[in-house]
């Protein structure tokens, strides 16, 4: 196969290409999609999502696997039904496992807009079920991690009997779904375990605590950075970043004493991403384009129900007689935007 130049790779051969490409051996396939995603990760304007995700079905694990983890970056929300149909499918483990971590992230994403909950609830239904009918314990415990960004009384039932499980994986599960879930009612019982006999659950209560707590509760994460495991004070660190504010940053400056190099070097990078914060925070153009911009993909990218599919759309930006499925139609005042899932492009009219 002669070589390809990424630069006119485009939807219009994204057929063609593929037919060659899968005659390849599955080591070839794989190189070619790891190519074309860094090309694409370097070169704005140039989306093969729509190429890579051909192969998601391939018969190797390996480059399931690929097609999977690339799914997370993507920004087209109506591959949410690809994802739970390789959660409720899929028989490599580690490739349900990506599935289900990538939908915890969306649904994370879809809980913080009012206007979703139709989503959210649909996706709380599946999670639910799939924790009822699912026999691994390993994707139970999964699942309720990801489905635990939103708030539901099975929800909160399931990370209770989790918390007084006497599996340990059980009860750390029930501590990262206690921080992912937000709710400041579990501060108490994550408090408690500040000071477990195991180390994993200090680790974990610590970044729970920081994700619901505030700046009160800096001094109780604090006295872990005297932890006698370097895991527990790495958890520390990243828990009193996660909080904030000048009573945090002024810990972590003080932690370039610390007699672990590792914890001078993770405190001076926490430091600096504290200081762009604040450069950004002080910089009213900046904050207020970084808003503008979330508020845009934000509009554009989250509606999936909506599959209508149109065939030659009257845009010379889209080649004619072209089959598109419409993600998303939104109405701004005189302007129309659109997402068209052919190759990730959006178009204004």
């Amino acid at each position: 196969m002669k070589k390809i130049n990424y630069k006119e790779l485009n939807f219009d051969i994204f057929d063609k290409t593929y037919d060659e490409i899968i005659k390849l051996s599955d080591d070839q396939i794989l190189d070619f999609l790891g190519d074309i995603q860094d090309f694409e990760n370097k070169n704005k304007g140039y989306d093969f999502e729509t190429l890579i995700l051909r192969f998601l079905h391939h018969k190797n694990n390996k480059i399931r696997l690929f097609v999977t983890k690339y799914i997370e970056n993507s920004s087209d929300f109506s591959l949410v039904r690809k994802l739970r149909k390789i959660i409720a499918d899929e028989k490599d483990s580690n490739i349900k496992l990506q599935a289900i971590k990538i939908l915890g992230k969306w649904i994370e994403i879809l809980s913080s807009k009012n206007n979703r909950k139709n989503e959210t609830n649909r996706l709380m239904k599946f999670g639910l079920e799939f924790i009822s009918n699912s026999i691994s314990k390993s994707d139970q415990n999964n699942m309720l991690m990801s489905i635990s960004h939103l708030s539901n009384e099975e929800i909160d039932k399931l990370i209770i009997d989790k918390f007084n499980s006497k599996n340990l994986d059980d009860n750390i599960t029930a501590i990262i779904s206690m921080g992912n879930n937000g709710n400041i009612k579990w501060i108490p019982l994550i408090e408690d375990l500040l000071e477990n006999d195991n180390h994993e659950i200090r680790s974990k209560s610590c970044i729970s605590l920081s994700l619901i707590g505030n700046e009160e509760h800096l001094d109780q994460i604090k006295d872990l950075l005297e932890d006698e495991e370097l895991d527990t004070q790495k958890a520390a660190v990243e828990a009193i970043f996660n909080i904030g504010g000048p009573y945090s940053k002024d810990i972590l400056e003080k932690l370039r004493f610390s007699p672990e190099p590792e914890i001078i070097e993770l405190s001076k990078n926490k430091i600096a991403e504290l200081n762009k914060f604040e450069e950004l925070e002080s910089d009213p153009n900046e904050t207020n384009k970084d808003d503008s911009e979330k508020e845009y993909n934000d509009d554009i990218c989250l509606q999936y129900d909506n599959e209508t599919v149109m065939e030659g759309y009257s845009n010379n930006l889209l080649p004619k007689g072209l089959l598109v499925t419409i993600s998303y139609l939104d109405e701004k005042k005189d302007q129309k935007y659109i997402r068209c899932n052919i190759a990730g492009i959006f178009i204004r009219q």
